[in-house]
C-alpha cells in the first residue's frame, strides 16, 4: 500500500512540474502595469501579451529549466531571467527599466537633405495574409531590412494592404531595430515608445496606411530594419502586399519569440518615407 502511495504522490509531482500556467505582472518602476508587453520564451514559438493592467499567462508545461524567459516593451529595456530561476520565484511580478535613447537633435538644412521613399511599395498582388481564426497568423511579425550608409531621419512608415475585412479597427505594431547577425535585434530598437497605428477599414485609402513617426527624432547613419506585426485582439483577414518571385529580396519573419528567419524569394509592402543627406 506504501508503495503505491508513493508511485501516486511521484506521478503527482511529475505532473505538476511538467504541466506549469504561470500568471504574473508586468509592472514599471513607478508600479504602473505595462500593457502589450510582449512575453515569452527566447527563441521559442511560445508566448502572448500583456493585458490592460499588466497580467500575463505562460504555459511552461515540458520547457527546459534552461531556457529564458523574455519580456520586451518598445519604451523599457528587455528583461530576461532563466526558467529555472522564474519558476523557483514566489513572485511573478517583474518591474522593466524605462529605456533611455539619446536622441539626437538635427536641424536638417533642405541643401542637404532629400526627400526619398526607401523600401518596397507594391499594391497589385497579395504578398502573406494574417487570419484571426489562426493564432499563428496573429503573432507572427515581419520585417525587411533597408540598406543605408547615410544620415537620414525616418518621417513615415508605409505599409501596404490589398484586401481585407474585419471587425471594428485593428492595431499595427511598428519597430525600428539596428541588426545583429543580419537579423533585427531587439535591444537595438531606435524607438523609445510603442509605434502603433489603429484604423478602421474606411481609413485605408487606395491600399496604403501610413504612421506618421518624424516627431520620434528617428535618425541612423547604417542599415535598420522596420518591423511590423498587428495586436492580438484583430478580428478578420488582411492581406499585405509585396513583390513575389523577386529572388534578390528577402523577408524576415518570427512567431512569437521564435528565431528570426529569412526568405528570400520576395518581400512585403513595408516602406519608409526618409529625409537621407545627398
Amino acid at each position: 500500500m506504501k508503495k503505491v502511495k508513493f508511485t501516486l504522490l511521484f506521478i503527482l509531482i511529475t505532473i505538476s512540474f511538467h504541466a506549469q500556467k504561470i500568471t504574473g505582472k508586468i509592472l514599471d518602476e513607478n508600479n504602473n502595469p505595462i500593457s502589450e508587453a510582449r512575453i515569452g520564451i527566447q527563441n521559442k514559438e511560445i508566448g502572448g501579451v500583456t493585458d490592460s493592467n499588466g497580467h500575463y499567462t505562460i504555459d511552461l508545461t515540458n520547457i527546459d529549466k534552461t531556457e529564458t524567459f523574455k519580456v520586451i516593451a518598445n519604451e523599457y529595456e528587455p528583461f530576461k531571467v532563466s526558467i529555472a530561476e522564474f519558476i523557483k520565484s514566489q513572485n511573478h511580478t517583474y518591474y522593466l527599466k524605462k529605456k533611455i535613447i539619446n536622441l539626437e537633435t538635427v536641424i536638417i538644412n533642405p541643401k542637404k537633405y532629400v526627400y526619398k521613399n526607401l523600401g518596397t511599395s507594391n499594391t497589385k498582388k497579395a504578398y502573406f495574409g494574417i487570419d484571426s481564426n489562426d493564432p499563428d497568423d496573429v503573432f507572427i511579425e515581419h520585417a525587411v531590412k533597408i540598406k543605408n550608409k547615410k544620415k537620414l531621419k525616418i518621417k513615415n512608415i508605409n505599409i501596404n494592404i490589398v484586401d481585407f475585412k474585419f471587425e471594428k479597427t485593428a492595431t499595427f505594431i511598428f519597430d525600428i531595430q539596428n541588426e545583429k547577425n543580419g537579423f533585427p535585434d531587439d535591444s537595438q530598437s531606435l524607438v523609445n515608445e510603442t509605434l502603433k497605428l489603429n484604423v478602421s477599414e474606411n481609413d485605408i485609402k487606395n491600399k496604403k496606411l501610413s504612421i506618421d513617426v518624424s516627431d520620434k527624432n528617428i535618425w541612423t547613419d547604417k542599415d535598420f530594419f522596420v518591423l511590423v506585426r498587428i495586436a492580438e485582439d484583430f478580428k478578420g483577414k488582411l492581406s499585405f502586399g509585396g513583390n513575389i518571385f523577386a529572388f534578390s529580396k528577402d523577408t524576415y519573419y518570427r512567431n512569437y519569440f521564435g528565431e528570426w528567419k529569412k526568405y528570400s524569394g520576395g518581400e512585403p509592402s513595408i516602406n519608409v518615407d526618409v529625409m537621407i543627406e545627398k
